[in-house]
């Protein structure tokens, strides 16, 4: 029996026994469509800004010693692992100009971290390092700068809620850190204990859930924003606004990189708390799918 006969002789006629609305949705959706489209893979990375620790006269915090750069090297190692087709960076688009010069030289031998400055930022410590191992292009800037504080809610209706919150959550930062700090930990262990999933929920929970408590309140400054815009009536949901205003434009560049590389496996290099906002966003996107950074790092 030919195909084309089995086709007409089992597969016709069994549509006449097909409800309307379920023979719609199998055409819409497809039945058995062997040609899916295969997702872009992205990991979102949390990181603490090595700047903000780096330290000249401390070797545990010192980025440019050999303690730290063995520990650069083992992490660098262990990214490698994902075979990122694409890295991107938290700077912005508009100096990604700069980016691919500086990647140049520094892919080309002609120019070393410590010459730059700033040059301990896990842009360049790991993101370039990366990038150069891996003999990929030049890092893809996605950030979104807004100057937002976690403690720009200075008071208002239940505003304790918040501040318990958000001492909690520094406590755990200062724990964290701390232990790097006195060499307890290693830069790969920080950031595993970063990038644990109830870690990720702890800050997301903070800067996008807990705020909405504080109402009839103020901001600690009206710096680069317009006053009389803010409801201060809900004066924490103008908080959790604010983030994921700058979130969401974030999510925006990443998608527009992606379509303009074609990206197939991106590693986002970011602060930990965008991470939460930025899973959520693109878990919702069914072109991608979320490879969990704490899994990713645990490889070996």
């Amino acid at each position: 029996m030919s195909h084309e006969t089995m086709i007409r002789q089992y597969f016709i006629p069994m549509v006449n026994f097909i409800p309307n609305n379920l023979l719609l949705a199998l055409l819409f959706f497809g039945v058995g469509n062997a040609q899916s489209t295969s997702k872009v893979e992205i990991a979102v990375l949390g990181t603490f800004h090595f700047t903000q620790v780096h330290q000249t006269e401390n070797e545990n915090q010192n980025f440019y010693g050999s303690k730290r750069q063995e520990d650069l090297k083992e992490f660098i190692q262990v990214l490698k692992t994902f075979y990122p087709t694409d890295i991107y960076i938290e700077r912005e688009p508009k100096i990604q100009h700069q980016i691919d010069s500086i990647y140049l030289l520094f892919k080309n031998d002609q120019l070393k971290l410590e010459d730059l400055k700033r040059g301990t930022s896990e842009v360049f410590q790991v993101g370039f390092r990366l990038a150069k191992t891996m003999n990929l292009g030049s890092p893809t800037c996605i950030d979104y700068h807004e100057s937002i504080s976690q403690s720009l809610i200075k008071s208002g209706n239940h505003f304790e809620i918040y501040r318990n919150s958000l001492k909690a959550f520094q406590n755990l930062g200062r724990k964290v850190l701390g232990e790097f700090i006195r060499g307890e930990a290693s830069l790969l262990e920080t950031l595993v204990s970063m990038n644990l999933p109830e870690n990720i929920k702890r800050s997301h929970t903070l800067l996008f859930n807990v705020p909405a408590y504080v109402t009839d309140g103020e901001f600690a400054s009206y710096d680069n924003l317009e006053e009389e815009n803010i409801d201060k009536q809900y004066i924490g949901a103008e908080f959790i606004a604010l983030f994921y205003r700058r979130n969401l434009k974030i999510y925006s560049n990443i998608l527009t990189a992606q379509q303009k590389q074609n990206s197939k496996r991106i590693l986002c290099i970011i602060g930990q708390t965008h991470v939460g906002v930025l899973q959520e966003l693109l878990r919702n996107n069914e072109a991608f799918q979320i490879i969990e950074p704490h899994t990713l790092l645990n490889r070996k």
